[in-house]
């Protein structure tokens, strides 16, 4: 693996970085926020927590990214952008994980101490961004 090959834009635990690397031969690991940025100079995959709302939009992303087609890239990498700030507003997972409940995902929106569960305002913002991407 080369230096080239690797991008992260905020630290990762080890782990994750070691097994995305083996898996893949190359090391990537970057907030929803930089989700656009980084496959746009090169980068072939991220380890995203954002992804587990609007999939098939990040797939979308990668897939403009990984063809070149940067007019449809962009405008995506920004809404998903959008979405991703909305996730992390509070601290993770709170608010995804309340997403993910309010959607029926998952049986409950309950967070481990001292974790305190996501304000309703802050859901409320990530639920209409999602809908905006899924609109």
């Amino acid at each position: 693996m080369t230096a080239a090959s690797t991008a992260g834009c905020r630290p990762a635990p080890r782990r994750y970085a070691t097994t995305v690397r083996r898996r893949t031969g190359s090391g990537v690991r970057v907030d929803g926020l930089f989700v656009s940025p980084v496959p746009a100079m090169g980068a072939s995959g991220a380890v995203l927590a954002s992804a587990h709302l609007a999939t098939r939009r990040f797939a979308e992303l990668a897939d403009a990214w990984r063809t070149g087609d940067a007019g449809r890239a962009r405008p995506l990498g920004h809404a998903l952008a959008r979405l991703s700030a909305a996730l992390f507003r509070e601290p993770s997972p709170t608010v995804l994980k309340a997403v993910l409940y309010e959607q029926g995902v998952i049986p409950t929106p309950a967070v481990r101490l001292p974790l305190l569960p996501a304000g309703e305002d802050t859901v409320a913002e990530a639920l209409k961004r999602l809908g905006e991407l899924e609109g």
